[in-house]
């Protein structure tokens, strides 16, 4: 029998045996699915009827707030940063916010994206948090210092940020600066804790704080009594760290600059060597005869002493000056006790004595 129908299909043509071929296809197809379906304890339909139409589920949706442009962290809300859309319900998520006035002019936390649902955990901070006080860490103490907007990073630095502080020490001649404390937290600036932005139209965000005075940091006791010191003896610059940092410390630093008006140290000259000179001999004391002058003493026109008998009084009255001066002649005197008188000796060229001989 199976001879036969090889036999036959070897009679057949290709295009019959292309036929037959499509035909055993058709029936193997329909064998399968038959066999399948009952497996599955379903009945075979050969004609069946078109399912019904199903019924469209409604889906709900709510009015939220939308953000329509980024905000940053620390940004007071303007309306003009907001959209209402309407959202699937089962895509919001818990807390959310559907209303300008919830949010208007208020502080968000974190930052939030064009886009992004406004909720409650992105807008409001923690109500423990809430106060200056709350924002001071456990081990720390707040304290403040006066600024400018150059020590002040040029008003960039706002509450929230950390910081380094530099000491700047400055002398007559020179200006010395080195690191003082790193990574301090900055709590408020000019009595604002929030450093709240201000965003314009054009999405652009500004800085609230201007012409920054008083600095206040979150410091451990110790390292405020350190600021404060350094506050009295030089100036207080501040440095404003980055997001992220490569590291949270950096090495003591310290540079010194001298002016060029510096007067250089005057050096002092060698000391001159002594050299010993030879010593002069003592030589005796030779004593001093002093001068007696001799003068004639002369009354009229006599001779009433003469330049000996002067010579003999100071002689006599440089040996004792407690002894009696020998006695003057003159002609006035009583000569009866006396010596006789010296004679008469006329100078020779008195003008007087001349008259006398003619």
């Amino acid at each position: 029998m199976l001879q036969k129908i090889i036999n036959k299909l070897n009679d057949l043509r290709p295009k019959q045996l292309m036929i037959l071929a499509g035909i055993a296809a058709v029936l193997m197809f329909a064998a399968i699915y038959a066999g399948m379906s009952m497996m599955a304890g379903k009945e075979v339909v050969i004609n069946p009827e078109p399912p019904p139409p199903k019924e469209e589920k409604v889906i709900e949706t709510k009015a939220v707030v939308v953000a329509k442009v980024n905000i940053p962290a620390r940004t007071r809300i303007q309306e003009s940063m907001l959209q209402i859309k309407e959202l699937p319900i089962e895509m919001l998520p818990e807390g959310v916010i559907t209303s300008f006035n919830d949010v208007k002019d208020v502080q968000v936390k974190v930052s939030i994206f064009a886009g992004d649902v406004l909720t409650v955990q992105k807008v409001f901070a923690d109500r423990s948090e809430e106060g200056f006080v709350g924002a001071i860490p456990a081990d720390c103490r707040a304290v403040s210092i006066n600024v400018n907007e150059i020590t002040s990073v040029a008003g960039f630095a706002k509450p929230g940020d950390k910081v380094d502080l530099l000491l700047v020490e400055k002398s007559n001649y020179s200006v010395t600066t080195n690191v003082l404390l790193q990574n301090v937290p900055l709590l408020s600036v000019n009595q604002d804790m929030t450093g709240a932005n201000i965003v314009d139209e054009s999405g652009g965000t500004t800085s609230a704080i201007h012409n920054p005075t008083i600095a206040t940091f979150a410091l451990p006791p110790e390292d405020v009594l350190k600021l404060i010191s350094a506050s009295k003896l030089g100036e207080i610059y501040m440095m404003l760290r980055p997001a992220n940092p490569r590291a949270t410390y950096v090495a003591e630093m310290e540079y010194t600059i001298d002016s060029i008006n510096k007067p250089q140290p005057v050096r002092e000259p060698e000391p001159t060597p002594v050299i010993p000179a030879n010593p002069v001999p003592d030589l005796p004391q030779i004593p001093m005869v002093p001068v007696t002058p001799k003068f004639d003493i002369i009354q009229g026109d006599e001779l009433t002493q003469s330049s000996e008998e002067t010579a003999q009084v100071q002689s006599f009255a440089g040996n004792s000056s407690n002894s009696a001066l020998p006695a003057i002649p003159s002609r006035s005197a009583n000569t009866e006790n006396v010596a006789p008188p010296v004679p008469n000796v006329p100078l020779s060229g008195s003008p007087i004595m001349n008259q006398i001989g003619n």
